[in-house]
């Protein structure tokens, strides 16, 4: 009797093994084309940044685009890419006084969305919102669309130190924009944070025209040798 029920269970578990096995190989099988997803995206992506701003679309960010889905290191890159196809021969501190049809303001348009698609990924990652602000500041966007953008970053990440250059360099580019509140707050963080930063934030906001604010309200004794 005992023999028989041993008989009796070997086919099944021969069964279980093999279905076992198959199993495993399928798992095995899609561990191996996520990787090689993720390495191809990686590639395209890299390559995508490496390309010069020239043509109208970038094909290797375009095809990292096309296989992937909600990336948001795939909408930071072509933000990018198109900002800079934008600004190409153009000074960077300057406004862009541009008509709604010039492909330059298409191309910062089309940045500022991907911005807003990379915010939908990551909604709660700074970064992405500064990037947002640079060219709602480009694109010369009214002080209550600035105010709001700035209001947003503060309110995620009032104290990240990773934003304060290009926060303060994107503050002082547009400081007119500003609400009474964002200035005396950035005035302050320039006057309480690293010193090295005061010297480009500074070329900056000469470059804009609002350097005055920096020559005035921050101590004498820090800004005289860029005031003078």
């Amino acid at each position: 009797m005992a023999v028989t029920t041993v008989t009796a269970m070997a086919p099944m578990t021969t069964a279980q093994t093999l279905k076992a096995y198959k199993v495993a190989s399928i798992v095995l099988c899609l561990l191996a084309i996520m990787s090689l997803h993720i390495f191809v995206v990686a590639v395209l992506i890299e390559a995508g940044k490496a390309a010069e701003a020239k043509a109208e679309n970038n094909i290797w960010l375009d095809s990292a685009e096309f296989i992937s889905w909600n990336n948001p290191d795939i909408y930071e890159a072509q933000a990018y890419y198109y900002r800079a196809l934008a600004l190409t021969g153009r000074e960077l501190g300057s406004r862009l006084n541009l008509s709604d049809a010039s492909p330059e303001k298409q191309q910062l348009q089309t940045s500022l969305n991907y911005w807003w698609q990379a915010q939908k990924v990551s909604p709660l990652w700074p970064y992405y919102k500064v990037g947002a602000l640079d060219i709602e500041l480009l694109l010369n966007r009214p002080a209550a669309v600035i105010q709001k953008r700035i209001a947003e970053i503060l309110t995620l990440a009032p104290n990240e130190r990773g934003l304060d250059k290009s926060l303060l360099k994107l503050s002082f580019s547009g400081w007119k924009k500003l609400s009474d509140e964002q200035k005396t707050f950035m005035l302050e963080r320039l006057q309480h944070r690293n010193r090295k930063l005061l010297k480009p934030i500074f070329k900056v906001a000469k470059a804009a025209g609002n350097h005055h604010a920096i020559c005035v309200n921050l101590p004498w004794n820090r800004v005289r040798k860029l005031c003078k």
